[in-house]
């Protein structure tokens, strides 16, 4: 609390004058310490460094979805077969307009189109449109996983 002023009267820090205590405004008389001037940069860093980071992920999903492979690498009205999630392959099927993405074990050859569905001839696998191993095989389903294209890249939901 401040000492008195040279006639005895206390220093008064703040106070309200007659036609502002109507409005409720509070007329400040002294300066701020050096201490609100660095709390004011350091708040003000803060939200330009999350307002940065903010932007620079913009669009792009976080864990735990993953990156398979970049647009450009992926044909329109194709089957292709990229790198996935966990050790699997992902079989991204872009045939008809749609985006359909599966989690496959590897193998020696890719995933491609048969028709409506998928095989792997090296092996002589093959799927239904679904996934699901064509009659009379005994190859592993195909998982159907949620996918999204995103700022250029295609991103899996592993699961």
């Amino acid at each position: 609390m401040p000492g008195p002023d040279p006639t005895g009267e206390p220093r008064r820090v703040a106070y309200l004058p007659p036609r502002a205590a109507k409005a409720r405004k509070l007329i400040l008389r002294s300066q701020l310490g050096r201490g609100w001037v660095v709390a004011a940069a350091v708040f003000g860093v803060v939200i330009l460094a999350a307002g940065a980071l903010y932007l620079a992920r913009a669009g792009r999903p976080g864990a735990p979805w993953v990156r398979v492979a970049p647009l450009a690498t992926l044909p329109a009205g194709a089957v292709t077969e990229a790198p996935g999630p966990d050790g699997q392959v992902a079989v991204v099927d872009r045939r008809g307009g749609d985006l359909r993405v599966f989690l496959a074990p590897p193998g020696r050859c890719p995933v491609v189109a048969a028709g409506a569905g998928f095989a792997r001839p090296c092996s002589g696998q093959r799927w239904a449109a679904d996934g699901t191993p064509a009659s009379g095989q005994a190859a592993q389903a195909l998982r159907r996983r949620p996918a999204v294209f995103a700022r250029g890249d295609l991103y899996v939901l592993p699961g």
